[in-house]
């Protein structure tokens, strides 16, 4: 087993279904509730600048709009893609649409998990209003911005397949298809994009793009291959799609019998 030192990781604040993440405006059902600063700001200034002190990039869990926005301007403050650091902020679930456009100015990546979107769809216009709903999942207005989207499963919260993900971003559907058309289909995503999001965008996130990500000479073969071509199928059918084998830096490590 290979390892390495990857990135430091800090929490901004909690999450829509608590109602804890950290919003700009009170949640729908409350005046007073704007959620939770999991990490005081000036505790999370100190890790931040200690992280990039160091070397280490960071990882920052934000999903409200208020915790992203404080993010931004962390990271707008300290610059740790002047060093030659790539920090990204996980989930980027609910911003601010004055807030998109930063994630590309500063450098910092747009790690998200499309699997959340088809479960939050009722509780963000619940919780939310469909005001704030611009700024939700909001995958095609942040890479038309130039940020860089880099897609991940965040396993074990959801199960660790690509597929389901790759089928939430292309047609921001439920697996049943619901709702028809899909929810803010405005944000949907073409294959060839969602696919670049696991492979290369992933890679770029972790600094690996010249190790991996594409299938090119003098990189690893990391790869997969499915029974189906999901780039010319259905898209309403990639989650069902089938993992033939998986190939880990050249080795075979699953097989479907």
């Amino acid at each position: 087993m290979r390892s390495r030192w990857g990135c430091a990781a800090v929490f901004a604040d909690g999450a829509l279904g608590s109602q804890t993440a950290w919003m700009l405006r009170p949640f729908e059902n409350s005046d007073s509730n704007y959620g939770i600063a999991v990490t005081p700001l000036p505790e999370m200034h100190q890790s931040v600048q200690r992280a990039l002190d160091n070397g280490l990039s960071v990882a920052i869990h934000a999903i409200g709009d208020r915790a992203n926005r404080e993010m931004l301007d962390l990271f707008e403050e300290l610059r740790p893609a002047e060093r030659n650091l790539r920090c990204r902020i996980e989930h980027c679930q609910h911003l601010d649409v004055q807030d998109l456009p930063r994630f590309a100015r500063l450098g910092i990546v747009c790690s998200v998990q499309p699997c959340h979107q088809p479960a939050d769809m009722q509780k963000v216009e619940r919780f939310l209003g469909m005001e704030r709903v611009r700024g939700t999942y909001a995958f095609r207005s942040l890479l038309q911005s130039g940020a860089v989207l880099a897609f991940g499963s965040d396993a074990p919260v959801e199960p660790m397949d690509m597929l389901p993900n790759i089928h939430a971003a292309v047609t921001r559907t439920r697996p049943d298809g619901t709702p028809p058309g899909g929810w803010m289909p405005q944000e949907r995503l073409s294959v060839p994009e969602a696919v670049y999001g696991f492979t290369m965008g992933a890679a770029y996130a972790s600094g690996e793009e010249r190790l991996k990500g594409s299938l090119s000479p003098r990189k690893v073969a990391d790869l997969v291959v499915l029974h189906e071509d999901i780039f010319t199928i259905d898209p309403k059918r990639i989650h069902e799609i089938q993992v033939d084998m998986t190939m880990v830096d050249g080795k075979v490590v699953y097989e479907r019998k």
